[in-house]
């Protein structure tokens, strides 16, 4: 096993070569050289068939690593494999789905015109369908992307796809680029939904949300000038041409329903089921979701707690991949 300490802390470092077991390696930066370095640095010196990629802030569920293993070796032409990946202890909340380039270039045109604009609400549509197929498959199911949060490698595949992580991502997106190259050399990737981990998202260095939002800006802007494309530019033309104020139902901001931990009335005609979802786009792309029934759903302290300071959208609907949304609240987490 090897370890590479990036965090430019000499104490930690000296805790590092206490604690760890003597067979451990210990490699350590004399500066923080970004994370794909750092995962570069120890897959180099990393022999084994598959390698496994897993944040600081997340954990495996029993049994989870050996089902990814079992299904990564199994399945013909995979080249990664990730598990349901849950929010909160309890396990009620699935984390979103990743989702793929073309969505990310058309953000911007969407926030543009707005949540109610009839291609951001026929994408939001497209894309609870996708989610929900995901978070309720039984069985392994085909992405077009996937989180390096939690996720299982083929070596042989990373190796086909030109190498682990591009070295100019120094932090975020570089698990976006790497699962285009994978897709590009003829892998594909899949949810294994009999595995289950917990991913405490965006839990790591909380303190300095306004550099983690300049280096995701940063190494988006990287991906996207590394995959332009001919629509991109006419996405972004249009967009520009069509750049107005926003006024009527398409700039609202409603207030908050909620400023704290909130317990949401179910709607009688969904007791029997019902799927609610959380994210800090009105088109809930991406988006956090829990199943559940009854006359009462909880969003609780410990998910209140995981959210950056910020808005956030919920809706409430029927749990089914074409079923309607009910209801919608609004609330801000304050910094």
């Amino acid at each position: 096993m090897l370890v590479v300490d990036n965090s430019e802390d000499n104490e930690e470092a000296e805790r590092l070569r206490v604690s760890l077991p003597s067979a451990v390696i210990l490699l350590v930066s004399p500066e923080n050289i970004g994370f794909g370095r750092a995962c570069n640095l120890a897959s180099d010196q990393f022999e084994g068939e598959q390698i496994l990629l897993i944040n600081p802030d997340a954990r495996l569920l029993p049994g989870c690593l050996i089902r990814l293993q079992r299904t990564l070796s199994s399945t013909k032409g995979a080249g990664a494999v990730s598990s349901h990946i849950f929010w909160d202890e309890g396990l009620k909340f699935y984390l979103p789905s990743s989702y793929p380039l073309p969505l990310f270039e058309l953000q911007p045109f969407l926030d543009l015109w707005g949540s109610h604009f009839h291609i951001s609400r026929l994408l939001s549509a497209l894309w609870r369908y996708h989610s929900i197929k995901v978070w309720r498959s039984k069985r392994p199911v085909r992405v077009k992307n996937l989180s390096g949060g939690l996720v299982l490698l083929k070596r042989a595949a990373v190796k086909k796809a030109g190498g682990l992580f591009d070295p100019r991502f120094f932090l975020y997106f570089e698990d976006t680029d790497l699962f285009i190259r994978m897709r590009k050399a003829g892998y594909t990737l899949l949810v294994e939904p009999r595995a289950g981990a917990i991913h405490y998202y965006n839990q790591c260095g909380q303190g300095d949300w306004k550099r983690k939002r300049a280096l995701m800006a940063r190494s988006y802007l990287l991906l996207s000038e590394k995959y332009r494309r001919p629509f991109h530019s006419l996405i972004n033309g249009v967009a520009d041409h069509f750049k107005v104020p926003v006024t009527g139902k398409r700039g609202e901001s409603p207030q908050p329903d909620f400023i704290s931990p909130f317990v949401l009335k179910v709607p009688a005609s969904l007791h029997k089921g019902w799927l609610f979802e959380v994210s800090p786009n009105p088109n809930f792309i991406p988006c956090a979701a829990r199943f559940g029934k009854g006359p009462l759903m909880d969003f609780p302290e410990e998910c209140w707690t995981l959210l950056a300071p910020g808005r956030y959208f919920g809706r409430i609907g029927y749990p089914t991949a074409m079923g309607k949304c009910v209801k919608e609240v609004t609330w801000v987490v304050a910094d």
